[in-house]
């Protein structure tokens, strides 16, 4: 899945970036000669039109290019000479190479658009118990409270409160926060400026943000079931089993199966004596919890406490809830004027953040841990694919506005590059000297290929802890 979400994420992303600077260029009057989604050896090409242009599908995915006639790179006929890219005007060059990233721009936002109608299926944002010195605790919320904006930001989803967070927490400011408790609606302020996101690690994922602040979510009082047991791990090696409930630990209940989980993570390599339900049956099953080490977003790890079994809630506290009427999951779907303002808001909010994380890396407040590769990016298509389709929309768009971004950096060899060459030509009215451009492009090129080893180190590295 991961592979299948990876090469349909890349292969419309570039097509759609790569198209744009094909369809700005034929507008203008410059001839194309190739049209190619990928790099390398030919997989497939066929020749239309009366300019026989060759539209080509090429052996490594990673990327694509238009092919136009220009000077520097052979012969022109005289008589074509007029089409050719190098001869056009500055300010042809500068659209016709400015339209890649453009068409990336909306592309997010078209694919943003149709996962607000298709509906985002997410969960409440209700809290559960908070611990006492946790940033929400004081900011005034308490357990079964839920939020519901958070700087200004309207907040329906648990993923709408990470963003609004991240965002916070990036900027490093005290935010306001609303929140329902007991029927009416409350107010407090959110501290993120001890929050620190982009510390990064590259030992594994990062720290959830949320679980920073305090954030635990909400569940019905009720015993854990044991959904799975993992080969190997020390609940298999005590006996625990599939389906065993279970009702104690260390001789004294608990909430929920997230107390229960906070329980074990407190107590790494030490024993711990639960109380399970089997077969109508109670035994006393001691566990000790594997060590392992979690990141914080101040970069300092922790030891935390694995027993390597899934839990989950026991069905009958599942069907009091619904009789309840309480429902956790929440569906987002908009009619097309809300969705494409929805979407518009989404783009931008995910512009600020990813200059806000640049900045934070040219200033060293932000790890390079934080930078991804083509594995990540693998990993996370076959993770949203796999959720459903309206998640993977979302992640096509993050990733497209992210490749327009990137390609507007002033780099040379990007597109953003090209475009800063060209203001300079305006300026000076005349092009850049060859051997200037020639060593900007050594530069760019050496700068390009550092970024992507760091960013493949990072996902490797991510992978085998």
């Amino acid at each position: 899945m991961s592979l299948l979400g990876f090469l349909i994420t890349i292969a419309v992303l570039v097509a759609f970036h790569e198209y744009g600077h094909f369809w700005v260029a034929r507008k203008l009057g410059v001839k194309v000669l190739t049209y190619s989604l990928g790099f390398g050896p030919t997989l497939w090409s066929t020749r239309k039109g009366p300019d026989a242009i060759e539209y080509r599908i090429a052996a490594f995915p990673l990327g694509g290019y238009v092919r136009m006639l220009d000077e520097r790179e052979g012969p022109v006929d005289p008589s074509e000479r007029h089409r050719a890219f190098n001869c056009q005007p500055v300010w042809k060059r500068f659209l016709i190479v400015l339209a890649g990233p453009v068409a990336n721009i909306l592309l997010a936002l078209v694919l943003w658009m149709l996962m607000f109608m298709v509906g985002v299926q997410g969960v409440l944002p209700k809290v559960g118990v908070v611990p006492a010195d946790s940033v929400l605790a004081r900011s005034g919320i308490q357990d079964g409270d839920v939020i519901t904006r958070v700087g200004g930001q309207p907040i329906h989803s648990l993923s709408d409160l990470r963003l609004a967070v991240l965002e916070g927490g990036v900027a490093g400011a005290k935010v306001p926060i609303e929140f329902e408790h007991r029927g009416a609606v409350n107010t407090g302020t959110l501290d993120l400026t001890q929050l620190k996101p982009l510390q990064g690690n590259h030992q594994g994922p990062a720290a959830d943000v949320l679980r920073e602040i305090g954030y635990r979510l909400w569940s019905p009082k009720g015993d854990a079931l044991v959904h799975k047991v993992i080969a190997g791990s020390p609940a298999e090696q005590a006996g625990l089993k599939k389906g065993d409930v279970i009702q104690k630990i260390d001789g004294s209940t608990y909430r929920d199966p997230w107390a229960l989980i906070s329980r074990i993570e407190h107590s790494p390599g030490m024993p711990v004596t639960l109380t399970v339900l089997r077969d109508g049956r109670s035994e006393q099953i001691t566990v000790t919890p594997k060590t392992e080490t979690s990141a914080n977003v101040d970069g300092k790890t922790t030891s935390v406490g694995r027993i390597g079994a899934q839990l989950g809630l026991v069905p009958d506290a599942v069907a009091r809830a619904k009789a309840d009427g309480i429902q956790m999951l929440v569906l987002e779907r908009y009619n097309p004027v809300e969705a494409l303002s929805m979407a518009a808001s989404r783009s931008w909010a995910m512009t600020t953040l990813t200059f806000n994380v640049f900045g934070g890396l040219l200033t060293g407040q932000a790890s390079l841990s934080n930078l991804s590769g083509p594995v990540a990016i693998a990993e996370y298509a076959g993770q949203s694919l796999i959720i459903g389709f309206s998640t993977f929309l979302g992640f096509m768009a993050l990733v497209s506005l992210s490749l327009a971004i990137m390609n507007l950096l002033p780099i040379p060899l990007l597109d953003g590059g090209h475009l800063v060459l060209y203001v300079v030509e305006a300026i000076r009215g005349k092009p850049a000297e060859a051997a200037l451009e020639a060593f900007a492009t050594k530069i760019g090129l050496a700068f390009l290929v550092s970024l992507m080893a760091l960013a493949f180190y990072n996902d490797i590295s991510r992978l085998l802890h």
